[in-house]
């Protein structure tokens, strides 16, 4: 496993945000910044490709941030640091997961005032040729789901039941045992904005993309999986779903597209009202075409939705995604609501933002 070497924390003093004409207020920093975690309207964690952590506290026009920067030895005489792409906050530790082989999830515990312990230790590590952590999800605190491109014949689920301290990789299924059921040709998973896993109690579901793109369902919390087709465009290597969520039980909504044709919108959006089953072709001639990033508004009853893009900026719907309306140019990776709805928390290139939700008409 991966030795820390050095974790080192800096940039702590008051950050200026700027406000552009829809109200976003933006935060430039540099990095690219693809995991975002909405703790509440004010409070918000970021991780980013060049092994940094961000905690962003926003308030009254001005706010606090703080960097955490990590490295990491992968051999004896190599180090570097770790390209994150997926985060997860619990109520007493931060995870994030390391894309490529070596493959890592890297976690601290939280002290008392709410930051990381110092430093980081590595709780699961492969170095397996074909490793590549798309996404990671919280269930609880004691229950963890990270996934990532296939390993051997099907898409790789890991498990932590103790807040991940240990990992458990699920097997893929067959005739004679419960797991992962095995993957089609070219069928995979993209980090875009770790967004391809989604939960509602014990249910959990995960997004492919690639050569197929199919969404699988757990009933109980990523033991045992079955996978159903969608009619998203895929066959492609970079074609199918980018993201997903779902607002309860039986409504979802997946998003995607083909990366190497932006504009495209056939087969980019679909919805679901039977728990991810059957799913249902939406806004075929209106809104942003490839989208790495959609959410629900939580309290909005599964109407209020955001999809966002690069370039493709910030559309909005009102009616569960079947209508869009273009919010703003302003290109980002990720977007996460607070918990509560009333912020729209977004992270991109060199930048973080934070939205009211009065601001986008709601």
């Amino acid at each position: 496993m991966g030795l820390p070497l050095l974790v080192f924390s800096a940039g702590c003093g008051p950050s200026q945000w700027t406000p552009d004409e829809q109200g976003i207020q933006h935060f430039t920093t540099e990095g690219s910044w693809r995991a975002l975690v909405a703790l509440s309207d004010e409070e918000a964690w970021a991780a980013e490709s060049g092994g940094d952590w961000m905690r962003i506290q926003f308030g009254h026009g001005a706010g606090r941030v703080r960097r955490f920067e990590d490295t990491v030895a992968f051999t004896s005489d190599s180090s570097g640091a770790p390209h994150y792409r997926g985060m997860v906050v619990t109520d007493d530790a931060i995870m994030a997961t390391v894309i490529a082989s070596p493959g890592m999830i890297r976690k601290a515990v939280m002290d008392a005032d709410g930051m990381p312990s110092l430093p980081r230790k590595t709780v699961w590590e492969s170095a397996h040729p074909q490793v590549f952590l798309d996404a990671i999800l919280s269930l609880d605190s004691g229950h963890i789901v990270a996934m990532g491109d296939p390993i051997d014949s099907c898409l790789c689920v890991l498990t932590s039941s103790d807040g991940g301290d240990s990992w458990t990789k699920i097997p893929c299924a067959s005739d004679t045992r419960a797991g992962v059921p095995p993957s089609l040709e070219g069928e995979a998973a993209f980090a875009a904005s770790n967004g391809n896993l989604s939960a509602q109690g014990d249910t959990v579901w995960m997004l492919s993309g690639g050569g197929a793109s199919r969404v699988y369902r757990s009933l109980d919390r990523g033991r045992s999986w079955k996978a159903y087709p969608t009619p998203l465009q895929q066959g492609g290597q970079m074609t199918g779903g980018f993201s997903m969520d779902f607002c309860d039980a039986r409504h979802g909504i997946i998003w995607g597209g083909n990366w190497e044709a932006k504009d495209d919108r056939e087969g980019r959006a679909a919805v679901t009202e039977d728990g991810g089953e059957t799913w249902t072709v939406v806004a075929k001639d209106h809104g942003m075409g490839y989208g790495s990033s959609v959410r629900y508004q939580p309290g909005s009853g599964g109407l209020n939705l955001v999809v966002v893009g690069t370039p493709g900026g910030i559309d909005l719907s009102e009616d569960g995604g079947r209508n869009w309306r273009h919010f703003s140019d302003s290109a980002f990776y990720a977007a996460r609501f607070s918990p509560d709805g009333a912020a729209l928390w977004l992270s991109g290139n060199g930048r973080v933002a934070r939205v009211s939700a009065r601001n986008l008409g709601w």
